[in-house]
């Protein structure tokens, strides 16, 4: 498996994917989200990522129709206090 550098912008509804290297970016709707095992688990309407490859900018990814990234914990934001 393969760590891909790359820069992963999470935007309102969908993810854009450019990686090191090329032009072209990757883009997919955000279908869903959950917390699975205390983790953030997005996910898009179509593979972002390749076969060899296992995290994209810091975000873990996995899956065989679809992507699923897993948002980093440091990326993931306590709740506001009220």
């Amino acid at each position: 498996m393969e760590t891909q550098e790359a820069n992963v912008h999470v935007g309102d509804g969908v993810v854009v994917i450019r990686r090191k290297g090329s032009s072209i970016p990757a883009v997919a709707k955000i279908l869903g989200s959950a917390e699975r095992a205390g983790r953030q688990h997005l996910y898009l309407d179509r593979l972002v990522h390749k076969p060899h490859e296992n995290e994209l900018g810091g975000y873990a990814v996995h899956g065989a129709i679809s992507s699923i990234m897993v948002v980093p914990q440091a990326q993931v934001l306590a709740p506001a206090d009220a």
